[in-house]
């Protein structure tokens, strides 16, 4: 056929879809909506949206995919990869309620993990990231658990207006955040369970106010790596009382200053390689501690977010069994004793000690977020731990503390 007769055909709906037809490509129904809305699922301050991914034959795959403001690129699992024939250069299309999103071949990988649950049927089985975001207006609405996607200009946004700088090539923002009268670059990533920031900047902090320290070692949501390389282990609890972006002011935000740890793929500083990532080095992020908190609406093509408040932030989120933990092959280690004032927080356990039951909980069965959740508490309160340690079960009662 010439060139002529595709250029003909293509004049029409019809048209389009047969050439497309004709290069093997999927075809997909003529976009009509301006935006889309679907639920996710929160588990431990992080969002799993439903989406319905697109199979050659226009037949729909229902799963969950974690989303991610703090990753660049979309990943599904190799399983999903095969059955929607995506190593076949197709691209990717997806549904987020009545949107269709679609995304080249080249800008989708695989990840080898199998496909997991979080509560409910569906299974995640994918990650949305920062980068397939950057065409659209995007609302995350926490009090309703929806996602939003919206073509520019469709939402008139609600909340305090903060700018943003965005790297055009991963999609990751950065706003500023005013600390004790200082400014400093910060990422959103509602993919970061908790608010992390570099050890040294928290250093600084303590350095004038020193009782914004809560503890050494990260507990509960904000021990979200679980990684065994000391950015955890190490890493200072803080409670810092008035955080300003722009002028939304956040009261007792709780931070980590984690560790200098290592980047994923370099083995680098953690930072240093955090920051590759986004518009401008950056000293952290705010998690998912701040952001679950929020209606929060990111306009990516104006470089603007919208902070509307829905709930005051919780100053006892961490109030914890103080276990540092490490995650080996689907089971969860004792990593380290959280201390306060120099002190050990809990009594009966030591490092290496495996983590069986929280309380009569299976830890092999709990999501991320349910077993966080089992070592909340009411500070003086205890929870029972079973663990092994070399070979042997023992049982203590662990001691929650105020973090």
């Amino acid at each position: 056929m010439t060139a002529h007769y595709f250029t003909k055909i293509a004049r029409s709906s019809a048209g389009i879809a047969f050439v497309l037809s004709l290069l093997g490509l999927p075809t997909f129904a003529p976009q009509r909506s301006l935006s889309g809305t679907t639920p996710f699922v929160l588990d431990g301050n992080r969002m799993y949206a439903e989406l319905a991914f697109l199979r050659p034959d226009g037949s729909i795959h229902r799963a969950l995919a974690f989303v991610d403001l703090g990753s660049p690129s979309v990943m599904v699992t190799e399983s999903l990869f095969k059955e929607l024939q995506l190593e076949r250069k197709r691209p990717l299309g997806f549904r987020v309620g009545d949107l269709t999103v679609q995304i080249e071949a080249s800008a989708v990988s695989s990840y080898p993990e199998e496909p997991y649950s979080v509560g409910g049927d569906l299974k995640v089985e994918g990650l949305l990231s920062a980068g397939v975001m950057q065409k659209y207006e995007i609302v995350i609405d926490y009090r309703r658990r929806t996602l939003t996607f919206a073509q520019p200009g469709t939402y008139k946004p609600e909340g305090v207006p903060v700018p943003a700088r965005v790297n055009q090539r991963t999609g990751l923002l950065a706003v500023e955040a005013s600390v004790a009268g200082r400014e400093y670059p910060v990422t959103i990533d509602n993919g970061s369970a908790y608010t992390w920031v570099t050890k040294s900047t928290v250093e600084d902090w303590l350095r004038a106010y020193p009782e914004w320290r809560r503890g050494v070692g990260a507990v509960g949501v904000s021990n979200m790596r679980m990684a065994d390389d000391g950015a955890e282990i190490d890493g200072v609890l803080v409670r810092i009382p008035e955080l300003k972006l722009g002028d939304l002011v956040l009261q007792n935000v709780g931070a980590l200053g984690a560790g200098p740890g290592k980047g994923f793929s370099t083995g680098s500083n953690f930072f240093d390689w955090y920051s590759t990532k986004n518009p401008v080095p950056v000293i952290g992020w705010i998690g998912g501690n701040v952001l679950t908190h929020f209606r929060l609406t990111i306009d990516y093509p104006n470089r603007m977010t919208w902070w509307l408040q829905q709930s005051e932030l919780d100053p006892h989120e961490l109030d914890q069994v103080g276990l540092t933990l490490k995650a080996v092959g689907g089971s969860y280690f004792v990593a380290a004793i959280a201390t306060q004032n120099g002190k050990p927080t809990v009594d009966g356990v030591l490092p290496g000690d495996k983590l069986i039951k929280i309380d009569g909980l299976s830890t092999q069965t709990a999501t991320w977020g349910t077993l966080f959740s089992a070592l909340h508490g009411k500070p003086g309160e205890f929870h029972t731990l079973l663990l092994e340690r070399n070979g042997k079960q023992l049982t203590t009662r662990a001691r929650i503390t105020a973090f």
